[in-house]
């Protein structure tokens, strides 16, 4: 199997119930909606997903596993504003993990924390001739602008310094500029709202801090992306090959004030690029009553195609 399924899933308090412990089904909900299990799971809000031996990661895989009949299994982030780490959740009869920085790790680096390194499988019999590529989750600061400009700068480096193939995905919590997206009124939203995701012009009206996510797939100028830092934001690939519903907001319509947006990014560098598959691109919005969605945000899925071997690639630094 070359073909590699991803599904990007801000996870609502990691499912967390008030009283301790968790209940995963609406991780299970929201994975019901998929047609095709996917290999990979770039998941936030791992909520306390560590504590007790990582019962919450392994009670998570062990849900998605029960629900797509695949035999997942699961590796957490770091996050440093508390216990809500990201978290990736893999086929391994599909992908090899690889690679994986432990926050605790003393020779750990920022910049590879969150960052998987995987081999698929299937491109080769043996381990050194196996297509590689690494695959990032994020979650940015909610509430500054600056931080979230930081926080792309410390994943800047895979999108053109390296030759591997990068897929990255996260709750990034800001937009991107660029008329054809989604965009707040910041006339109605909340203080708070703007504060946390806008910046107030010289004549007092406020505009979007697109600063952070333009700092990955660069500012809109005219009819296309200018600057960056080499990725595409695989949204608007699927947007530019014709797709109506790709630019679709990424959190649901109650959520935030001032209007819904797109909040969950998947990325590619270069290398990555020709390998996505961009009519495969979908935002799920839940069906039924808001009141039982899984989560204020909506699944996100994609797919790209390593059919071409990266084996000339194996050696590259990550």
């Amino acid at each position: 199997m070359t073909r590699i399924g991803v599904a990007l899933f801000n996870c609502q308090g990691g499912c967390l119930l008030p009283g301790g412990g968790y209940d995963f089904r609406p991780l299970q909900q929201a994975a019901a909606d998929l047609d095709t299990a996917p290999a990979l799971w770039l998941i936030n809000e791992a909520k306390l997903w560590r504590a007790d031996a990582n019962a919450g990661l392994h009670g998570a895989a062990e849900a998605l596993s029960d629900a797509l009949a695949v035999p997942y299994v699961g590796v957490l982030g770091v996050c440093p504003r508390g216990p809500i780490p990201p978290a990736i959740v893999y086929d391994p009869t599909v992908l090899v993990l690889r690679s994986w920085w432990n926050p605790d790790d003393p020779y750990s680096y920022a910049d590879k924390l969150n960052v998987a390194r995987f081999a698929v499988r299937d491109t080769a019999r043996d381990g050194e001739s196996r297509a590689e590529f690494l695959a990032w989750v994020d979650h940015w600061h909610p509430d500054s602008g600056t931080i979230r400009r930081q926080e792309a700068a410390r994943l800047a480096r895979y999108g053109r310094d390296t030759n591997l193939p990068v897929i990255g995905g996260g709750d990034l919590n800001a937009n991107a500029s660029g008329p054809h997206l989604p965009h707040r009124d910041w006339t109605i939203a909340s203080h708070q709202r703007r504060s946390a995701e806008a910046r107030r012009l010289p004549d007092g009206t406020w505009a979007t801090d697109t600063d952070a996510v333009d700092h990955l797939i660069g500012s809109w100028d005219g009819d296309n992306r200018v600057g960056g830092c080499g990725y595409h934001a695989i949204a608007e690939l699927a947007w530019r090959a014709g797709s109506a519903t790709a630019l679709t907001p990424t959190v649901n319509n109650n959520v935030d004030s001032g209007g819904a947006i797109i909040k969950d990014w998947l990325v590619a560098n270069p290398a990555m690029f020709p390998h996505i598959e961009p009519g495969s691109y979908r935002v799920h919005i839940p069906a039924g009553d808001p009141a039982d969605w899984p989560s204020d945000h909506r699944l996100v899925t994609a797919v790209f195609d390593l059919a071409e071997t990266f084996a000339a690639l194996a050696g590259d630094p990550a």
